[in-house]
């Protein structure tokens, strides 16, 4: 059978590109794919900014392989493990949500917050781009001795390393960073240190805002936006999710360049904040505004 081979080299392919596809929509916003893997408690051995990023390259790198067309049986094995893995988490939430158990929101799926489907489709669908390609690619491989792979894998390794660079430098990856490593206990004080950081950099309808200074508060896991062409200053509170605004009269910096803020009484609420490819994104005095990490360029 001539065809034999072609349509396991066709299933390879096209396993290739869903996983590729895959891995681009998830880093798109590798904080929400972090707080999918806290919600499904995959973080038990390491943070879930270490969960997320080996899996973005592991799925990248065998995502490469196979586009590639190269289906050896230590490529097909982990191959295997990793869509059964998908198939069970889909399947996993699409069980919960039926039962109750799990609010609808929170479906999940291999392609991330690229396409929004119900628990249901997303178990459906990735169950019959996954299952089927893969067992083309197993079925229709080549037997006998070939020569060993070098230039494919090191696509595969280049592949692996700008995924790592590209997901490991967006914002909302590093919020869910932060978050994590302050832990859900926050300390009650009444005044607020904020010190300053060169991490990140407010942008205003696109342009950039080197003026502006950015502030950290660990205690309460916050930023202050000091922008000196407004007339209030900014708060972000990451664990709330929330904006509030602050006059600018009430904040002056320290001789040392921090900040002694109180914690209650002097904030405006305004709203909430979302994280996306280009970092923090929120709304003051009908102004778009985002936060986002230094080192990224547009996310």
């Amino acid at each position: 059978m001539k065809w034999k081979p072609l349509l396991g080299t066709a299933g390879a392919i096209f396993l290739g590109l869903v996983l590729l596809v895959a891995t681009w929509a998830k880093g798109l916003e590798p904080g929400a794919f972090a707080e999918q893997i806290q919600l499904e408690e995959l973080d038990f051995l390491f943070s879930a900014r270490t969960v997320t990023l080996l899996a973005l390259a592991l799925e990248a790198g065998l995502g490469t392989v196979l586009l590639l067309g190269l289906r050896r049986i230590w490529i097909l094995i982990p191959t295997t493990l990793l869509v059964t893995f998908f198939v069970f988490l889909t399947g996993r939430n699409y069980w919960l949500v039926m039962n109750g158990l799990r609010d609808p929101d929170a479906a999940c799926g291999c392609f991330g917050s690229l396409l929004e489907r119900t628990a249901g489709e997303a178990f459906w669908q990735d169950l019959l781009l996954l299952v089927p390609p893969l067992v083309l690619a197993f079925w229709g491989r080549r037997s006998g001795r070939q020569a060993f792979p070098w230039r494919r894998l090191a696509v595969a390794v280049l592949a692996m390393s700008g995924v790592l660079f590209w997901a490991g430098t967006n914002t909302g990856l590093q919020m869910v960073d932060i978050a994590a490593e302050i832990g859900e206990e926050i300390e009650e004080t009444d005044v607020e240190l904020f010190l300053p950081t060169r991490e990140y950099l407010l942008v205003i309808e696109d342009q950039e805002v080197p003026e502006a200074t950015i502030y950290h508060c660990e205690e309460s896991v916050s930023f202050l936006v000091v922008n000196p062409q407004v007339s209030h200053s900014v708060l972000l509170r990451i664990k709330s999710q929330t904006v509030e605004t602050i006059a600018a009269d009430l904040v002056a910096p320290q001789a040392d360049g921090s900040m002694n803020i109180p914690s209650e009484g002097v904030f405006v609420p305004q709203g909430e904040f979302k994280v996306g490819p280009e970092g923090i994104a929120f709304t003051v005095e009908g102004v778009q505004m985002h936060l986002r990490g230094s080192s990224s360029e547009g996310g």
